[in-house]
């Protein structure tokens, strides 16, 4: 293109060469008919450019296209809920079958909580937890079995119904590239700047409101916060999201040990009277809550309070041992948590069901 326009300039100079319309000396004519040749060249540089992107456009158009033309696998009814102050949840048979998959992800699961209790599920990668969460916000449906809330199914209630009766913090946190203060108010697009200020301290975030404050840039996926402070932001956003229904996806993950506890005495704080089901691989804390459930290969191997499992000598008992043995801890065996500050998860090191270790 640029040499295009060099040969059209000198084309030019040469055709006038002789004078234009009897001026021997046509200098400032041939100027403005040289400067517009080489804005118009200037202008339709891009387009060649452009061509060569064409292809990925195009891709890019039927990728967008594929995603919208498919028809959703979980669908809501057109009917109107009342939204329920307290929640109760019911899992009667629940099976679900991933796509392409032999194994069943969940086994005949069976689950009562009651309004405004608060449920631990522990158990290794991969045993059914995060499903169980996908469940119950409809990102999937189960094959079989029923889920209930407030005994009617969940299947029963419209999207916009669901939506504000749950709150997610889900294990991987997205943050929009956008500021601090337009990421919370996606929970709460109602709460003053005052609201946002105080539930991020009360997160220990207080430092993300110096500089620039709430108008602080966060960037696509919040590269500049660490995994900690991210995980703190998505509890400050479940927390100013005034649902129900709580469900935690590992929200103390890459926590030091004295966060985690604030954390834990935060959300047992702010989160009383809802009914909050938190997935986790630690054992710190667990005391806190009515029901703790051990989960594996898709199935519920233990289930009860925090003096019951103690005193069954199962497999929590076996896990604060092994605590004990490879971080030589002894706190570990008071069924509180690991070592301070240690991200290890006993569950991938021990053998699941039955096998003790002593």
């Amino acid at each position: 293109m640029l040499l295009i326009g060099a040969l059209a300039v000198i084309l030019m100079l040469w055709m006038a060469s002789g004078g234009v319309g009897g001026n021997a000396q046509p200098g400032a004519l041939i100027a403005l008919f040289v400067f517009c040749a080489l804005a118009a060249f200037e202008a339709l540089a891009p387009v060649t450019g452009a061509f060569q992107h064409l292809g990925q456009v195009i891709a890019s158009a039927v990728r967008i296209t594929d995603l919208t033309d498919q028809k959703p696998e979980v669908t809501f009814p057109d009917t109107q809920t009342r939204v329920a102050d307290r929640v109760s949840l019911t899992l009667r048979d629940v099976q679900f079958t991933y796509p392409e998959q032999s194994q069943q992800a969940l086994k005949g699961i069976y689950l009562q909580v009651n309004a405004g209790e608060h449920i631990a599920i522990l158990g290794r990668t991969g045993c059914g937890k995060s499903t169980l969460l996908q469940l119950l916000t409809r990102a999937l449906d189960p094959q079989q079995g029923e889920i209930l809330l407030n005994d009617s199914p969940i299947a029963s209630l419209n999207e916009a119904a669901l939506r504000q009766t749950i709150s997610v913090v889900p294990q991987r946190v997205h943050l929009f590239s956008a500021t601090l203060r337009d990421n919370l108010l996606l929970a709460s697009p109602g709460s003053s700047d005052e609201a946002l200020a105080e539930i991020l301290r009360r997160v220990g975030l207080e430092k993300l409101l110096e500089d620039a404050g709430l108008n602080s840039w966060l960037g696509e996926g919040g590269r500049q916060l660490s995994g900690g402070e991210l995980r703190r932001l998505a509890i400050a956003r479940a927390l100013l999201h005034d649902a129900p229904l709580v469900l935690l996806d590992e929200p103390t993950e890459g926590l030091d040990a004295t966060t985690e506890s604030q954390i834990l005495e935060l959300l047992a704080e702010m989160m009383c009277e809802k009914t909050v089901l938190m997935v986790t691989h630690r054992l710190r804390g667990l005391s806190r809550f009515q029901q703790i459930i051990v989960m594996d290969n898709g199935q519920i191997i233990e289930q009860g309070t925090h003096a019951e499992l103690l005193a069954r000598q199962g497999v929590i008992t076996s896990l604060s041992r092994v605590c004990k043995l490879l971080l030589n801890d002894p706190t570990c065996v008071e069924f509180c948590g690991h070592a301070p500050g240690s991200a290890f998860s006993p569950f991938n090191s021990l053998p699941f069901p039955g096998r003790r270790i002593t």
